[in-house]
């Protein structure tokens, strides 16, 4: 079998693609394609995420294996009879996240596949890895010195430990409405060994409190990614963002274009929406990042309503 990555360049993201490849061999066809799209700089990035998700997987009882198992159950469980509704329908399965509740989020077994999978779509889905390079890359280093950053919704944690890394970042808060998930992404910190401590609340965006004189302008950076789509009400989640975000501050938005998921409910069609969506919020957009899937271009993946990651970061007039 060809060498699809270079094992000396990029020893983790190899041995990542080497197992997936082992268990599912039909896979091929698919990662060479999206390899093939990875220039040098996506290339080194994608091997510092491996390298984490790479720590975090060796310490389960049967190692990395389970995570690629995870991994194919989210592409060929999850999201392949979700997209199939989909193209039927033009619209997500669910409008509420009652719903998602009930058929998602409640199925403990479900919901801990659904995640490991989830985890490695950071490294393999190059729209995923490509969002993850420009919070890196362009956002964190846009903020201010001795900066105080939330995450709103953190997930596994990685953006919370890239975040560990850089200079300029000075306090960093996460926020979520779940205590497994916040439990989840300190974990993830703990084990990756982070620098600075993380301060960890349990809180609901849309709170009342929250709107408080005494919350306005606590952060100069707010991050939700990946979030807006499980909403029912995404503009009054941005509306807090702008409140919670000091003068001058910044907001990184991601959120995906067209991608059904089972706990999806808000469908964003094209990246125009989500920027415009972060300027009724009050916000001067300053910056639009799209990435589309593996395998097609933007203009192609819009047109006929493909998946693409929508990056917008807002900037609160001083």
């Amino acid at each position: 079998m060809t060498e699809l990555v270079n094992a000396a360049q990029y020893p983790h993201f190899a041995k990542i693609v080497a197992e997936m490849l082992r268990q599912w061999p039909q896979h091929e066809r698919y990662l060479t394609t999206n390899l093939g799209e990875r220039e040098p700089a996506l290339l080194a990035h994608s091997e510092r995420l491996s390298q984490m998700v790479w720590t975090l997987g060796s310490e389960k009882p049967d190692g990395f294996a389970s995570l690629i198992s995870d991994y194919r159950f989210l592409c060929e469980k999850i999201v392949l009879p979700e997209e199939l509704f989909f193209r039927r329908n033009g619209r997500y399965r669910l409008t509420s996240f009652e719903d998602a509740l009930r058929t998602v989020y409640n199925d403990a077994p479900f919901m801990t596949r659904y995640m490991n999978g989830l985890l490695i779509s950071d490294i393999m889905w190059i729209n995923h890895c490509r969002c993850m390079m420009h919070y890196v890359q362009q956002y964190l280093p846009s903020l201010s010195d001795n900066a105080d950053l939330l995450e709103i919704g953190p997930g596994h944690g990685l953006l919370l430990y890239l975040a560990d890394t850089a200079k300029n970042i000075a306090r960093t808060t996460a926020w979520d409405v779940s205590d497994a998930s916040l439990a989840l992404a300190a974990h993830t910190l703990q084990t990756l060994e982070a620098k600075r401590p993380v301060t960890f609340e349990k809180r609901n965006i849309f709170e009342p409190a929250i709107m408080a004189k005494e919350n306005e302008g606590l952060f100069d950076g707010v991050v939700l990614s990946e979030v807006l789509e499980h909403l029912e009400e995404p503009l009054r989640a941005i509306q807090v963002l702008y409140h919670l975000c000091r003068p001058g501050g910044r907001v990184w938005i991601n959120v995906p274009a067209n991608s059904p998921a089972p706990d999806h409910l808000f469908l964003v069609n094209k990246p125009d929406e989500a920027a415009d969506l972060v300027r009724q919020a009050g916000f001067e957009v300053a910056d639009i990042a799209s990435y589309p899937t593996s395998g097609t271009t933007l203009e192609r993946a819009i047109r006929q309503k493909l998946t693409v990651n929508c990056v917008v970061v807002g900037r609160k007039p001083s």
